[in-house]
């Protein structure tokens, strides 16, 4: 691509040689066609500087999690014997926030030799949970003589999973209320004991259909069992694609439902609980449990709020172990029944309710459905933005029927 200097160059070619032929001086003819011989050589030279650059980028962790600082080292090699000059490099970095420096580094290479590499590091924080992934390198040079600017995108395929931020809570008050010992065992499970029936759902066995309820229901329904094993905890999530407002921020109810979610598996985990989650299956299915703390990471860190079946439908047709979390990112009065059928199933439930209306894209007070959720009897936890969840969720402002 020419520069204006390349305009420059052949517009004084061109003027000597018209006084060169008005006034016949041989200097003069030899100077327009030095410059037009500049002109030739540099896009001759300029045009296969980059054709021999090739590059790999290399990550210094392998489990990201959000806010974890890491370096990133790119290696550029010149695979052709000759130089490479004045080489800009620009990598847009999508693990740091768009907002700061690190989101576009520039670096400049005077020359590169022929069979040679380089490297270059720099480090950025990830700034927000998901599966991102790196644009090609643009690399520019306007080598030699800066007549011409050659442009070239080395594609560098690096695809790279954040987790969720994780903070550890000091108590659960869901699964910290008596003893071990004391602990009652799931209602619903694998066990040898019928305690009733719900809907037919693929990978049931057909050996457990309930014949006298498909003949009274009119679709298929199957046998419940009481869960013989250790007590388990089940992690809800809402998938919901709810009318949040439109934000490049990583602090929405969503996402912080979603660390909510983090922190409460890890608790869980370092109390020695197997952990389930029962979710939207219709875009990413959750893993089947009892589930393993990468499965978990690697689920909570490709999710995001695109659902179409709200909460409300997903709750009652699932099976549940002794203690249920359900993380509602987005006030729903329609929560409220199924729950309760949860609680009559003898179920302990436990609700964390993140609060929009406290973030700065603003949203609906969760308020009036924390204060509904008390009142039925369902111990529930309201999370405001601005303050530390994981202290939200260990009791600092936990709620119950006697307070209210």
């Amino acid at each position: 691509m020419p520069t204006k200097r390349t305009r420059t160059l052949i517009i004084a070619a061109l003027l000597l040689y018209f006084f060169a032929n008005q006034t016949q001086v041989g200097w003069l003819y030899v100077m327009a066609a030095l410059m037009l011989g500049i002109v030739l050589a540099s896009w001759l030279l300029n045009r296969s500087m980059l054709t021999g650059i090739t590059g790999e980028r290399h990550l210094s962790l392998e489990e990201i999690y959000e806010g974890d600082s890491l370096e990133i080292t790119l290696n550029l090699h010149n695979t052709h014997q000759t130089a490479g000059a004045q080489i800009r490099t620009a990598e847009v970095c999508p693990l740091a926030d768009p907002e700061t420096p690190e989101h576009q580094i520039e670096v400049f290479l005077p020359i590169l030799p022929g069979h040679q590499s380089t490297s270059m590091t720099y480090s950025v924080p990830a700034y927000r949970r998901g599966l991102q992934s790196f644009s090609a390198l643009d690399v520019t040079t306007q080598a030699p003589f800066g007549i011409f600017r050659t442009r070239r995108k080395i594609e560098i395929t690096t695809r790279v999973l954040v987790y969720p931020e994780v903070r550890k809570l000091n108590r659960l008050a869901l699964i910290d209320r008596q003893p071990a010992a004391q602990q009652s065992r799931p209602r619903a499970g694998l066990g040898s004991e019928v305690i009733g029936v719900r809907p037919f759902r693929p990978g049931d066995s057909p050996r457990h259909v309930h014949w006298r309820s498909v003949a009274r229901m009119q679709h298929l329904m199957s046998k419940e069992f009481a869960d013989e094993a250790h007590p388990g905890v089940t992690l809800v999530l809402d998938l919901f694609q709810h009318p949040y407002s439109p934000s490049t921020t990583k602090h929405t109810p969503f996402e912080w439902s979603i660390k909510a979610a983090a922190s409460i598996a890890e608790y869980a985990y370092r109390r020695g609980y197997p952990l389930h989650v029962v979710a939207d299956s219709t875009m990413l299915p959750p893993p089947p449990g009892p589930v393993s703390w990468s499965g978990l990471m690697q689920y909570l860190g490709r999710i995001e709020p695109i659902g179409t079946q709200p909460l409300s439908e997903i709750i009652p047709a699932q099976s549940y172990q002794t203690y249920v979390v359900v993380l509602i990112p987005w006030p729903d009065d329609w929560l409220i029944e199924p729950l309760l059928g949860l609680k009559y199933r003898g179920l302990d439930i436990e609700a964390v309710v993140v609060d929009p209306a406290s973030f700065p894209t603003n949203g609906p007070s969760a308020e009036s459905l924390i204060d509904s959720l008390v009142g039925a009897g369902i111990d529930g936890t309201l999370i405001r933005f601005g303050k530390d969840w994981a202290e939200q969720i260990s009791g600092t402002v936990q709620r119950s029927k006697i307070a209210v």
